[in-house]
């Protein structure tokens, strides 16, 4: 037998491409993504966990890509899961969520991670933990423009809950949650992220300028007032 170890750039420099992706629609380059401002979000809430300044792991983005394609066709099968392609908000944020449920009447988002869900999601007060914020800031958003308050969160723990089984090491545990936001949680969602935004500068003030990168619509303002009153 003759083994060697196959060097393909081309194939690493493609891992974590979304556009590459076996289903649904390629992600959209060059526009301002709800990630784009979550992450921002979260870099400066946690900086040193957050830190968008180091490189990322592709293979691990890769590992989760793969996962979600294998997901999505098994959901395809039960519920009729579809992935809904990109959503653009009235603000013209890009949005791609997993799938939507029509059978639960939900939206679906998968993870694979290797962080920990030792401690599950939440603490004592039903806030999520620092190391899930950004999962339920992602699906909030995307609850708003699916018109859903229903959400069912999938996630592989690579390593599950990091406990030490002798004979096995670390195992990796597959959990999903159903979870149900109320209106007021999807709509305080969006105002931060909008807020955050424009303090980014990347939403425009300017309702007049059609050539902003996005701008808030006239109906979403009136709602922000009438929130602040």
């Amino acid at each position: 037998m003759k083994i060697s170890v196959i060097d393909d750039p081309a194939f690493i420099a493609s891992l974590g491409d979304s556009s590459l992706r076996s289903t649904g629609s390629p992600r959209t380059r060059g526009v301002l993504h709800l990630s784009d401002i979550y992450s921002d979000i979260l870099e400066k809430l946690y900086p040193a966990k957050y830190d968008r300044s180091k490189p990322m792991d592709m293979v691990r983005i890769e590992t989760g890509l793969v996962f979600e394609n294998v997901l999505e066709q098994g959901l395809a099968e039960k519920f009729a899961t579809v992935r809904p392609g990109e959503i653009i908000s009235d603000e013209g944020i890009y949005m791609s969520p997993d799938g939507v449920n029509p059978t639960l009447c939900a939206g679906e988002e998968y993870k694979a991670t290797w962080k920990s869900c030792r401690n599950g999601l939440t603490d004592a007060d039903g806030d999520p933990l620092p190391g899930f914020i950004g999962w339920f800031i992602q699906m909030k958003g995307y609850a708003k423009w699916l018109m859903v308050r229903r959400y069912l969160l999938r996630v592989l723990f690579v390593n599950g809950d990091y406990v030490y089984v002798p004979d096995a090491g670390l195992r990796p545990l597959f959990k999903t949650w159903d979870i149900e936001f109320t209106e007021d949680e999807i709509e305080e969602n969006w105002t931060t992220l909008i807020n955050h935004g424009l303090d980014m500068g990347v939403l425009c003030r300017d309702l007049a300028d059609a050539k902003a990168t996005a701008k808030v619509s006239t109906d979403f303002a009136k709602r922000l007032a009438r929130g602040a009153r």
